[in-house]
């Protein structure tokens, strides 16, 4: 059950942390101008909104962006603040990320992890700037959540988280090509002793 998997102090002090976290990336959150970047992101998004449609376009990266600003807009209005709600709702929930690795970080670790990612300014300040970055940033610590759990315990249910992300990932931003590479390469070390069993024939692919 969800008691015997939080120790009741340990479960208070993430609460804390998100609640916190929540509070930094929505307090004021309409109060700056919106960046050129945010602009650009803003009009297209309330233009789909408003049923004028979307066309995808490399100069604004992908479509998760606009599908969930737009979203955004048909739910709570439109507003310098509902704009940057998704971002913001992303920049807590990447403060919660590092407990999928707890058992990797340990107690300690894991909350350092999270507390970091709670207070850092630059963390911060995507949270609250209506642009992919921070939806990279969550989807990249994600993956390699998935990876590593995927590597310790394989199953099918992780395959198929994997391969969600990676879409959500490929609609978010170009950078999930390098992501990929990065992935590639450690995944490719990892596994090169297997692979030069399998080119000399020492190994099957599948038993």
């Amino acid at each position: 059950s969800w008691t015997k998997q939080w120790p009741t102090g340990e479960a208070w002090v993430y609460i804390a942390l998100v609640v916190a976290a929540l509070g930094t990336r929505l307090w004021d959150l309409g109060g700056r101008t919106l960046h050129y970047d945010e602009i650009l992101h803003a009009w297209y998004s309330w233009r789909f909104a408003e049923g004028m449609g979307y066309s995808h376009t490399p100069l604004t990266h992908g479509p998760f962006l606009f599908h969930g600003a737009a979203l955004s807009f048909k739910f709570f209005g439109s507003s310098d603040v509902t704009v940057r709600l998704l971002p913001a709702l992303f920049g807590a929930g990447l403060v919660m990320t590092p407990y999928l690795l707890r058992s990797y970080l340990g107690n300690v670790g894991t909350l350092a992890t999270s507390l970091f990612l709670a207070a850092s300014p630059s963390i911060l300040y995507f949270s609250r700037f209506i642009r992919n970055d921070i939806f990279m940033a969550v989807w990249a610590l994600l993956l390699f959540a998935i990876m590593w759990k995927y590597m310790k315990e394989p199953s099918t249910r992780l395959l198929v988280a994997w391969a969600t992300i990676w879409a959500l990932a490929y609609t978010t931003k170009e950078s999930a090509f390098l992501l990929m590479a990065s992935f590639s390469l450690f995944l490719f070390i990892k596994a090169s002793r297997d692979i030069w069993d399998w080119a000399r024939g020492a190994k099957r692919l599948s038993s």
